[in-house]
């Protein structure tokens, strides 16, 4: 197994009013209270909304076998079980969520060659971008509202988890077990019979993992339709248990040494619930010669008005996105998230495992989705005359500027670090914005070619030209 360049770019994307059944609770899913969920109007239908959960976008984090199997260091139970403490929504079982996972987590074969149709958890837009409250009783969703969830805390057990395993050979082989029996091996021994393995080495250097370079020029990928059309028996079922243990520890190694190298966990700002430095984390994991300190974490947007860009052809009809108005690509700013999130590339080549085709429909969901209706038959009815006195004084004071204007930091009186951070320099005295655009304009053409998208079908895809720019300067959105 290789290690993986990534990098987080987190801070902008991506039914029908009802109520559903009673929440179920899965094999394999964190428990959920019997409360029923509601959903605020916003132009989703409920096949929309399944869709927006969870469908992939190139997120390759772990393999499902180990994600569903590893022990929390902190609880001592199943990591998976109440991913709620972490600020995950809950979702059931169904079609596109086959594992009943958290609303954002999502299951898909690998594009990696070396591990093609192994099934991979990762993440997409709907992971920060669906939150949901408690009134009375009943769960309110809000399909488009700020998560919060800890993305740093999250990593941070799961790395520590995974280490303790490692460096405990008991447990290991434990683990290793486990992971053989829902791959359903014909010949795993029992945990007495396997007693014996706890001494082979590659289970007594378990704990050998060492942080390793980022980049690999090593790796390759097949297209994302080969990738779904095949198996995963070749993968991890080797003859004989011996081998399949080695193939497993090596993937374990390679998981965790890929978390270790994860600049997300690095000290600065801490950034809580609902809030990443997703810059920060991407400066640091493309450039560490000028890592710096986490500072500047933000919240996640809510994106019921995310515009849609990818008509603009000229300066004149350009929109942005982000706190600071840094790019008019929305396909591209979720390349970034999607690798941010565990998609994996060749710096070189720019095969990745990338699902553009995904991405951008992540992308038309958004611009379906509205802001939400207030739920009077939850919260009760607005209070019309507090309203509309609200409404004059929003007028007088608030709208004028909220035009999706840019704003000095003088003007604005705010905490700057957001603002200032994105600009800063890498590579001596190449501004970031100018030191990632080539990058991303690589990975997104490679992956157009890798999945036969025709030029046509490109061109309606996304802003022409692309634009990263470093405002230094906060947008009033809105």
């Amino acid at each position: 197994m290789r290690p993986y360049l990534w990098f987080v770019l987190l801070a902008g994307l991506p039914g029908a009013a009802g109520c559903s059944g009673p929440r179920e609770k899965t094999a394999g899913s964190l428990p959920t209270p019997a409360e029923p969920v509601t959903y605020t109007e916003n132009g989703w239908s409920a096949d929309q909304r399944r869709e927006f959960y969870h469908l992939p976008e190139g997120s390759e984090l772990m393999p499902y076998v180990l994600l569903s199997n590893v022990v929390s260091v902190k609880t001592g139970k199943p990591f998976l079980e109440d991913m709620e403490r972490f600020g995950f929504v809950p979702d059931a079982r169904s079609a596109t969520n086959p594992h009943g996972l958290p609303v954002g987590i999502t299951t898909v074969h690998s594009r990696d060659k070396s591990l093609t149709g192994l099934e991979m958890t990762g993440f997409n837009c709907a992971a920060c971008h669906v939150g949901e409250i408690a009134y009375h009783g009943t769960h309110l969703r809000i399909d488009g509202a700020p998560s919060l969830i800890n993305l740093q805390a999250y990593q941070v057990e799961f790395r520590d988890s995974l280490d303790a395993t490692l460096r405990d050979p008991k447990k290991l082989l434990q683990l290793a077990l486990a992971i053989d029996r829902q791959e359903d091996a014909a010949d795993t021994p029992s945990e007495a019979g396997a007693s014996g393995y706890a001494s082979d080495p590659s289970v007594q250097k378990g704990d050998d993992v060492a942080v390793t370079p980022t980049a690999d020029a090593s790796f390759h990928s097949v297209s994302s339709a080969a990738a779904d059309a095949a198996s995963s028996r070749g993968v991890l079922n080797k003859p004989s248990f011996r081998e399949r243990l080695r193939t497993d520890v090596a993937l374990l190694k390679a998981r965790l040494s890929y978390l270790k190298n994860g600049k997300l966990l690095v000290d600065g700002t801490e950034p809580g619930p609902g809030r990443v430095d997703a810059f920060g984390a991407a400066r640091n994991l493309l450039f560490p010669a000028n890592a710096l300190k986490m500072q500047s974490p933000v919240s996640f947007p809510f994106i019921w008005d995310v515009p849609d860009t990818t008509q603009q052809r000229s300066a004149a009809d350009m929109k942005w996105i982000h706190y600071d108005g840094n790019t008019n690509s929305i396909l591209e700013r979720n390349i970034g998230q999607a690798l941010g999130m565990g998609a994996v590339f060749d710096p070189a080549t720019y095969e990745s495992t990338l699902r553009i085709a995904n991405l951008h429909r992540l992308e038309v969901l958004t611009h379906e989705l509205k802001a939400p209706a207030w739920p009077a038959g939850l919260l009760g009815p607005i209070d019309q005359a507090k309203a509309k006195a609200g409404e004059q004084i929003f007028n007088a004071k608030c709208r004028d500027c909220h035009q999706g204007r840019l704003y000095n930091l003088l003007e604005v009186g705010t905490d700057p670090q957001r603002a200032n951070s994105f600009g800063q320099p890498v590579q001596g005295r190449v501004p970031f914005p100018k030191a990632i655009q080539p990058i991303l304009d690589g990975l997104k053409a490679r992956a157009f070619a890798d999945d036969g998208i025709p030029p046509a079908e490109q061109a309606g895809m996304d802003a022409s030209p692309v634009v990263w720019r470093a405002t230094g300067q906060y947008m009033a959105r809105p």
